[in-house]
């Protein structure tokens, strides 16, 4: 994976955005800071990295957070990481999957307000803009940089542990 794919653009109105501390588990696929998280099954204490495509809204279990730091897991022991809290107003940004989905400030105002996917490709996170606007997604663009090719984003409620994993 990289290291922070994931930014967070602006705290929504806290003057930071807080952490919590969550476990990973011993042998996990490694989370470095700038990386999203779910939960590794409903029920488990533990958090891994989100997959390609993952997060939907009441068919997968809940997304925990964009990761702070590294994990400290090890190959035989467990460990620790801080997510930043996915709360309501929190601003965060990616780039675009495509190179050329948010190059102009005419495309990124016409994804304003798609509800997208993660894209996990070459070890990347990033938006994907072509999977269209869909119920379900987990991340609402609402704005960008077309001269870095990123685009700024809320994480839904309903995605997270937080939320009520409904489709209100």
């Amino acid at each position: 994976m990289a290291k922070n794919d994931v930014t967070i653009r602006d705290a929504g109105g806290h003057s930071c955005v807080p952490t919590w501390r969550f476990q990973t588990e011993a042998g996990a696929t490694a989370i470095l800071a700038g990386e999203p998280t779910k939960w590794k099954s409903n029920g488990s204490p533990y958090v891994i990295p989100l997959a390609d495509a993952d997060g939907a809204i009441a068919t997968v279990v809940a997304m925990v957070g964009v990761a702070a730091s590294a994990g400290t897991h090890t190959a035989s022991a467990d460990g620790k990481i801080d997510l930043y809290m996915p709360l309501p107003g929190v601003v965060y940004s990616a780039g675009a999957k495509s190179s050329t989905a948010a190059n102009t400030q005419a495309k990124i105002d016409l994804l304003c307000g798609d509800r997208v996917v993660w894209d996990l490709t070459n070890s990347k996170y990033t938006v994907d803009t072509a999977a269209g606007d869909v119920i379900t997604s987990p991340i609402v663009i609402i704005g960008g940089e077309p001269a870095l090719n990123t685009l700024h984003f809320v994480i839904r409620l309903g995605a997270t542990y937080l939320g009520d994993q409904d489709l209100a």
